[in-house]
C-alpha cells in the first residue's frame, strides 16, 4: 500500500514491513542531493510509526542505483556551479540516519548498483543480491573519490589490499563475487532473489526488535566514530576532486560514451 510519493522516491507499507523504492527507472534510479533529503524524510517516517518492524530498500525498474545522476553533473559543471560540499553532506546525514535507525534494515538489490548505490546497499544490516547484479566503485572513473562513508564500509569488510583495488581501478563486479568477499549479505540467483528477501522480512518483521536495536547499538558503538570521520574528511576531498580538468573531462567523456583522457590535474 503506498504510504508516501516524493519525487523520485516512494514508501510503501506492508504487514509490519516498509518499502523505500528509488523511483526514477528511466535514469537507472540516481542518487541526488533531493532524494537523499526524500529518503531522510521517508526513514523519519518509518522511525515514528510502531508497527513498522523492518525496512526495505529497492530500485524500480530492475536496477537498484546508477549512483549519481552524470548528465546533471555536466550540466552544473557546464554552468560553473559546484554542488559537492552539499552533495557529500545530504549523502553523509542519509547514511548516518540509515546506519542508526533502531530498526532492522534491508537492501533488496538487482541489476545495476554503483557509487552511492553501493554506499546504501553496504550500509543496511543486511544486504541481499542477485548473483548477476552488476556492481562498481565507479567514482574515480569520473575523477572522484569514494563518498557517503563507503571507503569505512569496504575496509572494514573486506580490508585494506581488496578495497584498494575495487576503488582505485574502478572495476565491475557481480553480487556473487561481492558476497563471496563478504561484502554483501548473499547473493541468489535472480529468480530467488524475491522469495529470499521475503524470508528476511519475515524474520525480522516478527523477532525481537529491542533485542535487534541494541545489537545495532553495540555494533554501531564500535564503528560510528570513525565512519562520521570518514564522512567528514569526503566533504573536502570530493571537493578538491570536484574542481579539477580531470572530473570535467571524465564527466564530458561519460555523456559522451567515450574513454576519458586524464591528465593527473
Amino acid at each position: 500500500m503506498l504510504w508516501k510519493a516524493y519525487e523520485g522516491v516512494l514508501l510503501e507499507r506492508e504487514e509490519g514491513a516498509a518499502f523505500i523504492t528509488l523511483n526514477d527507472p528511466a535514469n537507472m534510479n540516481p542518487v541526488t542531493v533531493t532524494t537523499m533529503d526524500y529518503l531522510c524524510d521517508a526513514l523519519r517516517l518509518c522511525e515514528q510509526d510502531e508497527e513498522i518492524r523492518v525496512i526495505v530498500l529497492r530500485g524500480a525498474g530492475g536496477n537498484f542505483s546508477a549512483g549519481g545522476n552524470v548528465k546533471a553533473m555536466k550540466e552544473r559543471l557546464d554552468k560553473g556551479i559546484n554542488t559537492a560540499r552539499e552533495g557529500i553532506r545530504a549523502g553523509g546525514e542519509f547514511m548516518m540516519r540509515l546506519r542508526t535507525i533502531a530498526k532492522p534494515t534491508i537492501a533488496w538489490i538487482e541489476g545495476a548498483v554503483a557509487g552511492a548505490g553501493m554506499s546504501i546497499a553496504m550500509c543496511c544490516d543486511f544486504s541481499i543480491a542477485a548473483e548477476d547484479a552488476k556492481m562498481v566503485f565507479a567514482f574515480v572513473n569520473i575523477g572522484f573519490v569514494p563518498d557517503c562513508g563507503i571507503t569505512h564500509m569496504l575496509t572494514k569488510s573486506i580490508g585494506r589490499t581488496r578495497a584498494t583495488e575495487l576503488l582505485m581501478s574502478g572495476r565491475r563486479f557481480r553480487g556473487a563475487d561481492a558476497a563471496q568477499w563478504g561484502m554483501i549479505t548473499a547473493a541468489v540467483p535472480r529468480e530467488n532473489l524475491e522469495e529470499t528477501v521475503r524470508k528476511y522480512i519475515d524474520k525480522y518483521s516478527h523477532g525481537p526488535g529491542v533485542a535487534y536495536a541494541q545489537i545495532k547499538k553495540m555494533i554501531n558503538s564500535c564503528t560510528m566514530r570513525e565512519l562520521n570521520a570518514c564522512m567528514q574528511e569526503e566533504v573536502e576531498a570530493q571537493y578538491i576532486c570536484s574542481r579539477t580538468e580531470d572530473h570535467k573531462a571524465a564527466v564530458d567523456a561519460f555523456c559522451e560514451k567515450r574513454k576519458p583522457e586524464f591528465k593527473g590535474r
